[in-house]
């Protein structure tokens, strides 16, 4: 598994925020950061889906970052579209904001299961 320095924020609906390696510049991973870190979730799309990311369509870390972002706009299908292809792409070591580390995959698992409601049982 290749290793990803991210953040990760307790807003979010995911727990990771991280840049790809070699894909975007650090800059472009500190934007989209900040921008879901202040709840500005349509611009971190419009980062995340920028055209200078250079094979975006199997990283984890963005897919994750992108589910985080529609499912803060409330878009739980697109959030969670994006989550399952989390799971698909190759797994990752994504290393979190508190210093933690775990698999892209199981990351897209746990925020997938935080976008269905839970119910008791009688």
């Amino acid at each position: 598994m290749a290793m990803v320095i991210g953040f990760a924020f307790a807003a979010a609906p995911a727990i990771a925020l991280a840049q790809p390696q070699q894909a975007v510049s650090s800059s472009d991973g500190r934007l989209a950061a900040a921008s879901l870190q202040a709840g500005d979730f349509e611009n971190a799309v419009k980062v995340l889906n920028a055209d200078r990311i250079i094979d975006s369509a199997s990283d984890p870390a963005r897919l994750i970052n992108l589910g985080n972002a529609y499912a803060g706009m409330g878009r739980m299908k697109e959030a969670r579209a994006y989550y399952s292809a989390a799971r698909a792409a190759p797994d990752m070591t994504l290393a979190l904001a508190d210093g933690s580390e775990a698999s892209s995959r199981q990351i897209a698992i746990r925020a997938m299961e935080r976008l269905s409601p839970s119910y008791a049982m009688r």
